[in-house]
């Protein structure tokens, strides 16, 4: 892995964390516990309206364990397809959640929109597209359970995360 990757996938650790600490700490007495690398797999890669040129529906599901939480975040994008950069995409819009549970209990799950970011498809040495890398900005736009009434409309992050087309395993 060269170092610009390696760079990413801390960035992404630390942006999914830094959203999960401020979804936390909109709880009044509610611990925190550190949270892993988010796991998952892209479960559609959408579909594209020749017309518009915007791709819709590319969705991911990821998880993410730590001693005494749980994060379960699905997000679903949207992006243009008819910039004049190589393999580099706007995002223009999407919808994600957030599931936590603690203790082996539902707790809440925060929910919003993907504001803006981007979506860049990765070459390997022989010029073959092998990974796609998504970076977005989620802002919540509500809340259920424990987060409810919380004024958890503040809370937003970075979605940093890496696909591998082949197996289409997403970490970040």
């Amino acid at each position: 892995m060269n170092k610009q990757m390696t760079k990413m996938m801390v960035m992404a650790v630390l942006a999914i964390g830094l959203m999960a600490s401020a979804a936390t700490a909109q709880i009044k007495g509610g611990g925190f516990g550190p949270v892993g690398p988010y796991t998952g797999i892209e479960t559609a890669v959408g579909s594209v309206d020749l017309l518009s040129q915007i791709h819709y529906g590319d969705t991911f599901v990821t998880n993410s364990f730590g001693e005494w939480e749980s994060y379960h975040l699905t997000v679903s994008l949207n992006y243009s397809t008819s910039q004049f950069i190589p393999n580099s995409f706007i995002v223009t819009g999407g919808t994600w959640s957030l599931v936590v549970v603690r203790d082996n209990q539902y707790a809440g799950t925060l929910y919003g929109e993907v504001q803006a970011g981007s979506v860049n498809l990765i070459a390997n040495n022989s010029g073959d597209i092998v990974s796609k890398q998504v970076q977005i900005n989620l802002r919540s736009t509500g809340a259920l359970g424990v987060f409810q009434g919380k004024g958890n409309e503040n809370i937003s992050g970075v979605y940093n995360a890496t696909t591998d087309l082949r197996s289409k395993e997403t970490t970040g």
